[in-house]
């Protein structure tokens, strides 16, 4: 229990994490441009992934060596596209929250075909009421939320 609830603290303060990135690289890309706002938030980040990585290699992991695949060498596409399309977006009259709410309906219909299929090497959790219904208010609230700012502005 207490796991499930540090591992549930731990997603939410990602989630407040991303929210500061984009809107951080969003005003970059106002000053800059989207794709050199890009740029400097992956360098930046690679600095301090290979920082923490140096930290915590140092702390004597005693896991084996695994082969690492080919394709996982690609993960920062879709970190880079995401960085660029957000600073677009965030600038938008749909702003940061219709941009974050957005976003959030693009990884749940991922994640629920990635579970659905075991894609990328994930358990099968087949789809369900209890896992669509939930969808299916933050998509639509995230509406709600661009519609009535659209609106009423």
């Amino acid at each position: 229990m207490l796991e499930k609830l540090s591992l549930s603290l731990m997603a939410v303060f990602s989630g407040v994490l991303l929210a500061l990135m984009i809107n951080v690289n969003s005003e970059l890309a106002v000053a800059t441009s989207a794709s050199q706002a890009s740029w400097i938030a992956h360098g930046v980040g690679g600095i301090v992934a290979l920082l923490l990585y140096l930290i915590f290699k140092s702390r004597g992991s005693s896991q084996e060596k695994v082969e690492v695949k080919n394709r996982y060498w690609f993960g920062g596409i879709p970190g880079a596209f995401t960085v660029v399309l957000a600073s677009i977006t965030v600038q938008s009259e749909i702003g940061l929250t219709g941009t974050l709410a957005l976003a959030l309906i693009g990884q749940f219909a991922l994640s629920l075909l990635i579970e659905q299929f075991g894609l990328f090497n994930q358990p099968t959790v087949r789809l369900s009421l209890a896992n669509l219904v939930p969808t299916l208010f933050v998509t639509a609230g995230a509406l709600l939320i661009i519609y009535a700012k659209v609106g009423g502005q």
